[in-house]
């Protein structure tokens, strides 16, 4: 031990302090020979008792079997059970020890414990001997965030969270790359150069408009994601400043292509990983900007009370329009201007590169949302001419771009690409990789089926093919069809082989599947469910053919069905479609939400109607669907993508009915209007003439030719669709539009023609039961008769809110929540008579920053109602917030100051709370009422000088 005496430090200090204040938990004192078996199980993540020994002292049963009761069991890293001190245990134990001589004794006396990644990190900080985390990998990085919680102010040098999170965060960034970029990559320098003129504006790419993609397109299992990750690390682990860059990958959850807002937060976690100094600024635009997405906006709230075209149906058809955004189109320029300035003041002078992976999922959604991300692009692109942005996809894209698709592997890439599939043993002779290259090409899906056949027969099991005289006269598809069936040919169960071929057709396989489905069409012979297991087991063994779900169920390897099916399609459509009819009737029978889907896929694969898949349909389905919608023919495709909130390309529309082409169009079209994008909208109805068009969709082409200013063809059209509802015998869409009608008349200076009209649509709404359409006409009849005969008819308006007070009982509020838009305008309406409607508008809209005046008197109604709970408000408002945000529950002004300190989002969601525990604030309901009210007062009031305005 050394005899120096330790410079007495403030780190010194706090570590003496800490150690104090462990050993004060401990009580009583263990005996001498607990405390050594204690010691050492401190130094050690975990111990097994065969093997542990005492930290200078000499083994004692007893002692040892007092530890192992205070230990939790946990798995070692054989699986084998071992034991684990508890962290509070631990940390006073360790403090109560001497230092980094006591802890190295302890080791020392313990030289078979556990070795891994954590108890390497333990051993360096408790010998003072860790590297700096700056020169750690990502594995021992984590390790040494589980061991700094450990040993926080009881050892001296331990990272702070900061420097470690930052550490932590950078590399787990490029540790994403890595995965995706094969240790084998080689060769593609002829698009790795493509992307580095690209990034340097150079050469062919030189004077490309701002913000204007490079698109990599290709089929899966080419290998755009390798190259892409292949060409970022390159620049960040090479020679100069490293790239500031951003890789996005839709396929991740909560990347949502038609949310904006997600993929810049994405964005700027990623580049404050890299550049920590932004950090402060980036929190608190991040914060921001989730405050406004949470906040609602009562200009679009305001103004939807009026559309009921797709609210109505939307539940029955399985129609789903909205986008369901989190920002609204106004917010979009100030969204993209304020993450421009945060990359232009913190990132280093330089190329920028903004990568986007999985891009055909952003194309799936259809072209409005393209549209919106091609303004972020190039919004972006103008306040930062550095940013260069690549896109990653399947297709290519038809908005303006540089489009470079990525052809077979060449020769080098095909070598790395075989090394990884085959091993380094069988790669190691090149001689024979490169005959196998020579025999099957570049194109990965042959490479992959042609390493199945050489790992599983040798080379022999390429025996027979050669490309070298079929080049002229076989095409790829055609290729990877005969080495498919040369797979096939090795499985050596011939019941096997015949079920593999007819099972491509198939999602999924299980027993029921293989006995129920496919046995009667392969000629193979099922009798029994336990022959049924036993086919499942073997077929579970052909792993280059499928893969085990999470389910326990069998899937086709994505990549080989992918690209397979159509070829079997082709050659067998008569067998194909026999495989769909048995799916059909198996899955019908069953009732889960797998099961209905699988029954939903092999019914839109046979082209059924709408009418039959309405029918069968089940919700949740749709998201279970869409990664198999290119498998479908259009017809299907229209129909799963108008289920899905999702719209198609104008060259699949052109190939479907009527009926699929309006169900579709009610989605774009509506999808068009809440991004602002009414020449959008216009452009979509134009392309079919309104003779065919039904009467639903003519109510939706009215709407947007009000939204336009076109209120002459509005009211045409209108009028038209409550003709043609009325003769196609749809009286709730007769309804509909008598309902529009009124409104617009009223707007247009024709009270008496809209009172009329809303007597006939109320009538209507009773005779067909729609409870929510009986509410939302009977909230106009209030409205107009306050408005249109202010003087003379206030007795009418009383009775009439009397009954729609009525009208909107418990189950009702429930049923609003469907219909913000309603649900709001009753609220300011109602919100004083029925509170319910304030407290479910609180949970489902929110709540606005609260000018001082609502401030004022909601915290007048909130105190009074706190006097008469004696101060159980406060106390659970209080108990509620944040550390430190709540003001003193003694301060007289209590209420005033949470309101202003309160953010909208935790103000609502504490209302809320309140409410729950403590029923009855009906005035607090009432001054929320009317503050909603105020709100909507508002935006109509400046809507109706905007209106004013435009028409001098």
């Amino acid at each position: 031990m050394s005899g120096a005496r330790e410079r007495l430090t403030e780190e010194v200090v706090v570590e003496r302090l800490a150690r104090l204040a462990e050993r004060s938990r401990i009580a009583p004192a263990p005996a001498p020979a607990e405390r050594a078996y204690r010691e050492a199980a401190a130094v050690l993540v975990c111990f097994s008792p065969e093997t542990i020994h005492p930290a200078g002292g000499e083994p004692d049963q007893k002692a040892l079997s007092a530890l192992v009761a205070q230990c939790q069991p946990v798995h070692g890293p054989g699986g084998n059970r071992e034991w684990r001190l508890p962290d509070a245990v631990r940390r006073a134990t360790l403090a109560e020890m001497a230092g980094p001589d006591s802890y190295r004794a302890a080791l020392e006396a313990n030289p078979e414990r556990t070795s891994g990644p954590v108890q390497q990190a333990l051993d360096r900080y408790l010998t003072r001997s860790a590297p700096p985390v700056e020169e750690q990998d990502l594995t021992e990085l984590l390790a040494t965030a589980r061991v700094v919680g450990w040993l926080a102010g009881l050892v001296p040098g331990l990272p702070s969270k900061e420097r470690l999170a930052a550490c932590t965060g950078r590399l787990q960034l490029l540790d994403s790359l890595r995965r995706v970029r094969s240790s084998h990559f080689g060769g593609r320098a002829d698009i790795l150069k493509e992307l580095a003129a690209h990034l340097e504006g150079s050469g062919s790419h030189a004077g490309a408009p701002p913000g204007e993609p490079l698109v990599i397109w290709g089929p899966g299992g080419i290998g755009k994601s390798t190259v892409l990750a292949k060409f970022i690390l390159d620049r960040v682990d090479g020679p100069g400043p490293p790239l500031p860059f951003v890789f996005i990958d839709l396929d991740r959850p909560g990347m949502l292509p038609q949310e904006p807002l997600s993929l810049i937060i994405e964005a700027v976690r990623q580049l404050r990983v890299q550049f920590p100094q932004m950090l402060p600024e980036a929190k608190a635009l991040h914060s921001g900007w989730l405050s406004r997405a949470a906040s609602p906006d009562f200009e679009v709230l305001g103004s939807r009370i009026t559309d009921t075209t797709t609210s109505a149906h939307s539940a029955q058809d399985g129609i789903t329009a909205s986008v369901r955004l989190l920002t609204v189109p106004t917010q979009r320029a100030e969204l993209y201007q304020e993450f421009a300035d945060l990359l232009t003041r913190y990132l280093p002078p330089g190329p920028i590169l903004l990568a986007i992976d999985t891009f055909e999922l952003a194309q799936q959604q259809g072209p409005e949302v393209l549209a919106e991300l091609w303004r972020l692009f190039g919004s972006l692109g103008q306040a930062v001419p550095a940013l260069r942005i690549v896109l990653c996809g399947r297709v290519p894209v038809e908005q303006p771009a540089r489009s470079l698709r990525l052809p077979d592997f060449d020769r080098e890439a095909a070598r790395g690409y075989l090394t990884a599939l085959l091993g380094r043993r069988i790669a190691a002779d090149a001689a024979g990789v490169d005959r196998v290259i020579d025999l099957v090409g570049g194109n990965p899906l042959s490479l992959r089926l042609a390493a199945d056949l050489v790992r599983s027969r040798g080379a022999e099991g390429l025996a027979g093919i050669g490309r070298g005289s079929m080049q002229l006269h076989i095409t790829a598809d055609q290729l990877q069809g005969y080495l498919y069936r040369r797979v096939l040919d090795h499985i050596e169960d011939p019941d096997v082989r015949r079920l593999a071929h007819l099972g491509l057709v198939l999602r999924r396989l299980t027993p029921g599947v293989i006995r129920y489905v496919l046995a009667g069409r392969c000629d193979v012979a099922v009798p029994d469910d336990a022959r049924a297991e036993e086919l499942f087991e073997l077929c579970a063994r052909e792993v280059t053919l499928v893969t085990r779900a999470a389910d326990g169920a069998l899937e086709h390897r994505a990549d080989v069905r992918r690209q397979l099916l159509p070829l079997l399609r082709a050659d067998s459509p008569g067998q194909v479609a026999a495989v769909h009819r048995a799916a059909v009737g198996h899955y019908a029978g069953l009732r889960d939400l797998s099961s209905r889907t699988e029954e939903l896929y092999h019914r839109l694969s046979l082209g059924e109607s709408a009418a039959v898949l309405d029918e069968r349909w089940e919700p949740g389905a749709e998201a279970l669907l869409v990664p198999s919608i290119d498998e479908l023919p259009p017809s299907a495709q229209a129909y799963l993508s108008a289920r899905a909130g999702m719209t198609l390309s104008a060259a699949i529309l052109d190939h479907v009915p009527q009926e699929e082409w309006e169900r579709h169009a009610q989605v774009q079209v509506t999808r068009l209007m809440e991004l602002g994008d009414l020449a959008g909208a216009v452009a979509v109805l134009d392309g079919h003439s309104a003779e065919g068009v039904s009467s639903r969709l003519l109510i939706l082409a009215a709407r947007v030719r009000a939204g336009i200013g076109e209120q002459a063809k509005a009211r045409k059209l209108v009028g038209l669709a409550a003709q043609r509802a009325a003769q196609e015998g749809d009286r709730a869409t007769f309804l509909e539009a008598t309902y529009t009608d009124a409104r617009w008349s009223f707007e247009q200076g024709q009270p008496e023609r809209a009172l009329t009209l809303l007597g006939l649509a109320a009538k209507l709404a009773v005779e067909l039961g729609d409870k929510l359409m009986q509410i939302r006409v009977a909230l106009a009849r209030w409205e107009l008769e306050r408005s249109a005969r202010p003087q003379s008819s206030g007795q009418q308006a009383a009775v009439i809110r009397h009954q729609l007070v009525k009208l909107v009982d418990e189950k009702s509020v429930e049923l609003l929540s469907q219909d913000p838009a309603m649900l709001v305008s009753l609220t300011a309406a109602l919100g004083d008579t029925r509170p319910e409607l304030v407290w479910q508008s609180l949970r489902v809209i929110g709540l606005q920053v609260l000018a001082p005046e609502q401030s004022r008197s909601l915290a007048a109604a909130l105190e009074s109602w706190d006097r008469r709970l004696e101060g159980a408000a406060v106390a659970l408002v209080a108990t509620h917030a944040p550390t430190g945000s709540a003001p003193p529950t003694s301060d007289p002004d209590f209420w005033v100051r949470w309101l202003a300190t309160t953010p909208p989002v935790l103000l609502a969601n504490s209302l809320t709370a309140l409410n729950a525990a403590f029923p009855g604030g009906a005035r607090v309901a009432a001054a929320l009422s009317h503050i909603y009210r105020q709100w909507l007062d508002a935006e109509k009031h400046t809507e109706k000088h905007d209106d004013t305005h435009r028409s001098r």
